[in-house]
C-alpha cells in the first residue's frame, strides 16, 4: 500500500484525457450558412487578419472568386478573381516569411496557373486592402492537391502539388523565386497530402497508397530522388488522405477515403512500427461513395482523436459523420451524423479557440450555400470522477456529477494506489508543453497522480 501525500500545485489549465468506460456522448453541432450564394472547391482556415482567431477562406469560379470570411461575424471580403477558376484545393502560409497568412492556390489548365496572393498585413487591413498576386509557376494542367512545408528546411516554405499525372514540388527562395522539381510524373487520379511519416522531423508526401519519403535531413530534398514505399498495394486512384496518430503510440497512420469512387476509409499502420516496411491495413468504414472530406480531431472533446467524413452532393447518401473513437485507440467507432446535404473539402478547425473543433465547408462550385457546423460539445474534465459525498459501497461512487471536489481526488488517489489502469493519464517525465502530456503509456506512477493534481487545481468543469 502506498503511502500518499498529496501537493496542490497551481498551474494553467491544460488539455486533459478522459477517464471512464462509458461511451462518450455523441457531439453536437448547429448549423449556420454563412454565405447564401457562394461556393468553391478551396476550403482553407486560418488566422487571416491577426486577431488570434481563426478565419475561412473559399475559392471558386469566376462568379464566385477567391473570398474570406471574418470570425465570428463572417464579414466578406473578396480576394481575386480568377482567370478560369481557383480548382480543387489551396493552402495557407506565411509564404514571404512577415508574419501573417497567405494564399497558394491554383487557377485553371493552362499558362502560369500555380498562384499565391500576399496578405496585406502587417502594413493593412486584409479586409480592406488589396492583396498583392504572384505567380509561382506553370503544372500544366488542372492543379488537384496543395500542400506546403519547409521541405528542404531553409526556412522557406515549400509548395507540394500535383496534377493528374504529374508530382512537383516548387522550392521556395524566400518567395521572390521558386525553384520547381518534378518527383512523380507517373501519377493516374487525384489526391495528395503531407505529413511527417517516418517521424524524422520533415514533411513527407502521401499519394494513392505510397508514400514518398523527403530524403532531409541525410539527403537534400531539392537533388535527391524520393523514395516510394507503398502502404496499400492497387488502392483506389482518386483519393483523400490524412497523416495521424489514431491511438497516440507515437507512430504516425495513414488514412484514405476514395474521393471520387466508392471505396473503403481505410487505416494503416506500420506492422512493426517501421514505415518503410508491411503496413497493416483495417476498414473503418465499407464501401463509402464519394468521401471528399477526410479530417480527424478530438470532436467529442473525450481526449482521443475521432474522424470526420464527407461526402459530396453527388453521392449516394450525402452525409457529414463523425466517427467517434470509442476505446481511445481506433479499434471501435461510433457513427453520428451531422448532415446529409453533401460536402467537399470540409475543414474541421477550433473556431473561437474554446478548444472544441468545428467545421466549415460547403460543395464544389456552383454550388452553394458556405456553411459552418458549430460544435457544442463540451469538454471532459477528467478532474469529475464520482458523486460527491459518495462512500465506496454507494452505487453512484465512480459516476460523475459535474462538480470538481476532493472527493473526486480521492476516489483517483484510490485507482492510483491498486494501479487501476484508468490512472494512467500521462507519459512519465513528460512537463506541460510536451507532446507526451497527457498521453498515456502503460505506467501508473506518481507523475500520473501529479497530473491528475494539475487537472483538479485548474478547476475544469
Amino acid at each position: 500500500m502506498r503511502t500518499i501525500w498529496l501537493v496542490a500545485l497551481l498551474v494553467a489549465p491544460v488539455a486533459y484525457g478522459a477517464i471512464g468506460t462509458d461511451l462518450p456522448a455523441p457531439p453536437q453541432f448547429d448549423e449556420v450558412v454563412v454565405d447564401q450564394g457562394m461556393a468553391g472547391d478551396c476550403k482553407m482556415v486560418g488566422d487571416i487578419d491577426g486577431d488570434g482567431l481563426d478565419d475561412a477562406v473559399v475559392g471558386g469560379g469566376l462568379t464566385e472568386g477567391l473570398v474570406w470570411y471574418r470570425w465570428p461575424d463572417w464579414r466578406r471580403t473578396v480576394i481575386a478573381v480568377p482567370n478560369v477558376e481557383f480548382t480543387t484545393d489551396a493552402a495557407l502560409g506565411d509564404v514571404d516569411a512577415d508574419g501573417d497568412l497567405d494564399i497558394v492556390v491554383p487557377d485553371g489548365p493552362d499558362g502560369a496557373n500555380l498562384l499565391w496572393f500576399e496578405n496585406p498585413l502587417p502594413a493593412g487591413d486584409p479586409g480592406y486592402y488589396s492583396w498583392t498576386r504572384h505567380v509561382v509557376g506553370s503544372l500544366g494542367y488542372w492543379g488537384k492537391d496543395v500542400e506546403l512545408a519547409d521541405f528542404d528546411h531553409d526556412g522557406s516554405l515549400d509548395i507540394g502539388t500535383r496534377t493528374e499525372t504529374m508530382l512537383y514540388v516548387f522550392f521556395g527562395n524566400g518567395g521572390s523565386s521558386w525553384t520547381q522539381r518534378t518527383i512523380r510524373s507517373d501519377l493516374n487520379g487525384e489526391g495528395m497530402i503531407s505529413g511527417d511519416v517516418d517521424r524524422d522531423g520533415d514533411a513527407d508526401l502521401i499519394g494513392a497508397g505510397f508514400w514518398l519519403e523527403n530524403p532531409e535531413p541525410a539527403g537534400n530534398a531539392r537533388a535527391d530522388a524520393w523514395p516510394s514505399t507503398t502502404i496499400v498495394p492497387d488502392l483506389y486512384n482518386t483519393i483523400k488522405a490524412l497523416v495521424t496518430d489514431i491511438d497516440a503510440d507515437g507512430v504516425s497512420d495513414v488514412l484514405f477515403s476514395c474521393s471520387e469512387g466508392t471505396g473503403d476509409v481505410l487505416r494503416c499502420e506500420p506492422t512493426t512500427g517501421n514505415p518503410h516496411g508491411a503496413w497493416t491495413v483495417s476498414v473503418i468504414v465499407p464501401d463509402l461513395n464519394r468521401c471528399h472530406t477526410l479530417q480527424a480531431a478530438d470532436v467529442d472533446v473525450d481526449g482521443d482523436m475521432d474522424i470526420v467524413l464527407g461526402q459530396m452532393h453527388t453521392s449516394t447518401t450525402r452525409e457529414l459523420a463523425v466517427y467517434v473513437n470509442n476505446d481511445g485507440v481506433g479499434g471501435s467507432w461510433t457513427k453520428d451524423i451531422i448532415d446529409t446535404t453533401g460536402v467537399h473539402n470540409a475543414v474541421v478547425a477550433d473556431f473561437g479557440a474554446d478548444g472544441v473543433p468545428d467545421i466549415f465547408g460547403c460543395n464544389w462550385t456552383g454550388n452553394p450555400p458556405v456553411r459552418f457546423w458549430h460544435n457544442d460539445t463540451s469538454p471532459v474534465c477528467p478532474a469529475d470522477l464520482t458523486t460527491t459525498n459518495a462512500s465506496a459501497e454507494d452505487p453512484a461512487y465512480g459516476q460523475p456529477d459535474g462538480q470538481v471536489t476532493a472527493a473526486d481526488i480521492q476516489y483517483y488517489a484510490n485507482l492510483w494506489v491498486v494501479e487501476d489502469p484508468q490512472a494512467d493519464l500521462t507519459t512519465q517525465n513528460a512537463a506541460q508543453g510536451d507532446p507526451a502530456y497527457g498521453q498515456p503509456d502503460g505506467a501508473v506512477t506518481a507523475i500520473d497522480l501529479q497530473y491528475y493534481v494539475n487537472a483538479w487545481v485548474a478547476g475544469c468543469p
